[in-house]
């Protein structure tokens, strides 16, 4: 063989060699998407307790109300599973590569047009175990939907549109690691969230309890204290002793352009 026709086989060779990397580079990013996936997400019980399985309930959608503390930023707990095969085996001494410790989320908020109004990396935590047979592996995670920046952003378009709700879109998509050393991420998960303004309840008291100075006082304590609520993707009660302030003048402030 000559040399143009040795130079022109290496070359040859070496297109061979990239498509067939390039294909196994794409069959394994495939499985990757596959593996880890955001199945639902989790409603925590009336004690405040989450079970991670597939069969506890679940929401379609959340709501906040952005005019209170308590809405100030949004987070939710997600199902994580794992399809990933179990590989430890006790008799040949093989630990079990294929748990996926979770450690960030990726969250873009679009709104009801798709122009995206936030985007931001947060740390979660988390292990998914793999499955057995043919179910994946559960684990729950609690990721921020909404930071404060992107709800303040929110909150000033509702006031400047003199609008009492809009409708967004939180996406996000898990990055983990697997105990193997590989890192994986889920498929972009898409959850709609109803940001309104001064829609959810907020009891009032008499001016000196509501007031900073007065709401510590032996009369005002004794007052029917508002329980603290879990998140569970419904706005809950203000009591006016937390805002310091009346139910109505706290929205006033709120609703006034800064």
């Amino acid at each position: 063989m000559n040399a143009a026709r040795r130079g022109l086989a290496r070359r040859l060779f070496a297109l061979v060699l990239v498509t067939a990397s390039g294909g196994l580079l794409a069959s394994a990013c495939a499985d990757n998407e596959s593996s880890l996936f955001i199945r639902m997400r989790i409603v925590p019980d009336e004690g405040c307790t989450t079970e991670c399985s597939p069969d506890e309930s679940f929401l379609t959608y959340d709501e906040v109300d952005a005019a209170y503390p308590g809405g100030y930023s949004h987070s939710a707990v997600l199902l994580v599973g794992n399809q990933m095969v179990q590989r430890g085996d006790s008799d040949v001494l093989r630990t079990e590569t294929s748990r996926v410790q979770l450690y960030a989320a990726e969250v873009r908020i679009l709104d009801n047009t798709g122009s995206m109004v936030g985007e931001y990396e947060v740390p979660v935590s988390g292990t998914v175990d793999p499955g057995s047979s043919d179910d994946p592996g559960y684990n729950c995670t609690e990721v921020l939907m909404i930071d404060g920046a992107t709800m303040d952003e929110l909150r000033t378009r509702m006031i400047e549109e003199e609008s009492s709700a809009i409708e967004v879109v939180s996406t996000v998509i898990l990055k983990g690691r697997t105990l193997g050393g590989q890192e994986m991420e889920t498929v972009e998960w898409a959850y709609p969230i109803r940001v309104c303004l001064g829609c959810s309840g907020c009891i009032d008291h008499a001016p000196e309890c509501c007031s900073g100075e007065g709401a510590g006082s032996e009369a005002c304590e004794d007052l029917d204290a508002v329980a603290p609520t879990c998140p569970r993707g419904r706005p809950g009660v203000t009591d006016c002793r937390q805002l310091l302030t009346s139910c109505s003048e706290h929205l006033a402030d709120v609703r006034s352009p800064p």
